[in-house]
């Protein structure tokens, strides 16, 4: 008895984005478990999402197909980087390559394009991020050794895996630029008022350890 090959769905690469973008905005962020610590709601996966509002494209809104416009133009930039030569990692280059298909099969490509809204604000809130430290004109926080208290706005959190510890960069109400480590996370555009020692000046920025938020 012959055997049925199995039909692989396919969707308009754009209308994937702009469903993923709906997922995100139906879920307030990216499940990728079926329960996540902290997460009170048994929320779907947004990959799940992402499959049935592709069935049904009148959840699909502006906005959503907006953003998904907005993501594929930014990772365009990403193009440029490459053929400069910049450090672009692995799974930028398979967005890219997935992003200039017209069209995307049911599988891997529609799991990776389901988390696609959640990593570009992260990269939008890093370029930002380094664009602030790049121009801030405020220049060094006071003397190495010497213990500040400082208010300041948390313009990117990073987690290290190697160290266990989440890394804060922040601009301090005179336009400076400061990073220290932290045992928590920190919502980005957070202002918080610190005590901190300096460590070390380097490249525009100044580094604060045992860092206390008061």
């Amino acid at each position: 008895m012959a055997r049925t090959k199995k039909v692989t769905r396919i969707w308009p690469t754009l209308d994937v984005v702009a469903a993923a973008c709906a997922a995100q905005r139906v879920n307030g962020s990216y499940v990728k478990a079926p329960y996540q610590l902290g997460d009170d709601n048994h929320r779907k996966l947004n990959r799940e999402l992402v499959y049935s509002i592709l069935e049904d494209s009148s959840n699909i809104i502006d906005a959503d197909r907006q953003m998904a416009e907005r993501i594929k133009d930014f990772y365009k930039g990403y193009t440029f980087k490459i053929l400069s030569g910049d450090f672009v990692s692995d799974f930028d280059r398979k967005t890219i390559k997935i992003l200039e298909e017209e069209f995307t099969p049911e599988g891997y490509n529609i799991a990776l394009l389901a988390s696609i809204p959640q990593t570009y604000q992260r990269a939008v809130q890093r370029s930002e991020a380094d664009r602030r430290i790049k121009f801030a004109q405020g220049g060094y926080v006071g003397k190495i050794g010497e213990r500040l208290n400082l208010q300041v706005e948390v313009i990117k959190c990073v987690f290290s895996q190697q160290w266990g510890i989440f890394y804060l960069t922040a601009i301090t109400t005179s336009d400076q630029p400061i990073f220290f480590g932290y045992k928590q996370d920190v919502a980005v555009g957070t202002v918080l008022n610190i005590d901190g020692t300096v460590k070390r000046q380097d490249n525009n920025q100044t580094q604060l350890n045992r860092v206390k938020i008061v």
